[in-house]
């Protein structure tokens, strides 16, 4: 009996130690999960890897295309041209009307012959209205007689400035007034409207109304063949994005003494916001691959520069005023006529 109870003993010994071998095989197999949970976790963060890449793929073709869309939609907006709306004669050859949902209004003078005639649209300075500078500056009187229709518009009223105070959006800043496609739009509606030649339209300004005509001269260059500005100047802002070429000729008339414009001569460009208007003028004339031809000064206090081609066609001028501040140069007060000054410069395009 007592081998045999010792034989069962030793019978359940070893059915134990199999068992306990049995339960040891767990942690090999935790640790080949364990190794598979990283190579499940190495595979989910390579599939996000590639899934963030894709997105950002993504991300960069939608956003290039998006940008390349804004771009059109941007070119296409600078393309479109709209039409003058709520036209209205409110006195003879005053009107009023709307653009783009804005008020505006101009004066319209005719030559005794207008089917053909050249037209010169003139913008006033800032404060100042169309009707008060056909009155003040006295252009019909020179303009009319050679055959020029003339049409004096108005800027947008600035309300943070007064209900009245008109001005123009020359660059500096963006308010939400297109006064570059007002005055396109008024063109054409005025080349249509009387058959004048649309080949032979002119801007001149004074003041604000002179820093438009440089804005003018730079991005409606398909509507002028010439602008003259006087008391203005090329604000920073479309300086610095200046295009290289630029076929629109230029009368650029100023003060001696006029503290509104910046200078070389007397440093007054160093502290000037504006580059000085001389590097402007050579601008003018080098965007349009012109040469200086002569530089004169006449009797009456004027040092013009003339810039040309080779041939005798001037399409560029500067024009120095002798001890002369801000102001539209009358014969009576200043010893200059600028609306001569201006005919003159146009002249080179009849």
């Amino acid at each position: 009996m007592k081998k045999i109870f010792t034989s069962i003993l030793v019978l359940s010994l070893a059915f134990s130690l199999c068992g306990c071998g049995e339960r040891e095989s767990p942690p090999q197999l935790d640790t080949s999960a364990d190794d598979m949970t990283e190579a499940i976790t190495e595979i989910s963060a390579d599939e996000t890897s590639e899934k963030s890449e894709s997105a950002e793929s993504a991300t960069e073709t939608d956003t290039t295309e998006s940008a390349a869309e804004t771009d059109t939609a941007e070119s296409a907006t600078e393309r479109v041209v709209l039409d003058l709306e709520d036209l209205s004669e409110t006195d003879e050859n005053v009107f009023t009307c709307t653009y783009d949902g804005i008020k505006r209004d101009f004066v319209i003078s005719l030559p005794p012959e207008s089917n053909g005639a050249p037209l010169i649209v003139m913008l006033h300075g800032a404060g100042d209205s169309a009707e008060n500078f056909r009155r003040t500056s006295g252009f019909d009187n020179d303009a009319l007689p050679k055959g020029y229709a003339v049409c004096y518009a108005s800027g947008t009223s600035n309300t943070k400035a007064g209900r009245n105070y008109r001005s123009w959006n020359y660059g500096r800043l963006e308010p939400d007034y297109d006064d570059v496609g007002f005055i396109k739009a008024l063109v054409n509606h005025l080349v249509d409207e009387y058959s004048l030649d649309k080949d032979h339209v002119f801007c001149a300004g004074f003041s604000n109304g002179g820093f438009m005509n440089f804005r003018l001269a730079l991005e409606a260059q398909d509507t002028f063949l010439a602008c003259a500005s006087v008391g203005g100047d090329l604000n920073k802002t479309l300086w610095n994005k200046r295009p290289e070429k630029n076929d629109v000729g230029m009368l650029v008339v100023y003060g001696e003494i006029d503290e509104s414009i910046p200078k070389n001569f007397d440093d007054s460009a160093k502290t000037a916001l504006d580059p000085a208007i001389e590097d402007v003028i050579d601008y003018m004339a080098s965007s349009n691959g012109l040469n200086k031809q002569s530089e004169s000064e006449t009797e009456d206090g004027m040092i013009i520069s003339k810039y040309g081609a080779d041939s005798d066609k001037d399409v560029v001028w500067g024009v120095l005023v002798k001890d002369a501040k801000h102001a539209w140069y009358t014969e009576e007060l200043d010893g200059i006529n600028t609306n001569k000054l201006v005919l003159e410069f146009f002249e080179n395009w009849r």
